[in-house]
């Protein structure tokens, strides 16, 4: 594979929209980053994981990590007008 460039792809589970008798209700949808969408039935996926398992010379070694969660910090301001105990508990945290 020399000089070829690697291009990433997204896989998602979707449903058939139009399903029709004989046909799959999901699919797995491969979207390439250039551009290019592929629907791949569950068959379809057994057969792909089954050859990669018989060449994995030829499969590319990938790690995948979670994403570090992103912090949301919201500051609250609340402005009581009447005297009483909401009023009281808002002073405390003043």
């Amino acid at each position: 594979m020399t000089g070829t460039k690697v291009t990433r792809a997204y896989i998602k589970l979707v449903k058939n929209k139009k399903a029709r008798t004989s046909a799959s209700d999901k699919y797995f949808h491969v979207f390439s980053e250039n551009g290019e969408a592929y629907l791949f039935t569950h068959n379809d996926m057994e057969k792909a994981l089954n050859r990669a398992k018989r060449n994995p010379e030829d499969t590319y070694p990938v790690q995948f990590t979670e994403p570090e969660p992103k912090v949301i910090e919201k500051i609250v301001k609340v402005e009581v007008k009447r005297k009483g105990l909401l009023s009281r508990l808002a002073n405390i945290f003043k």
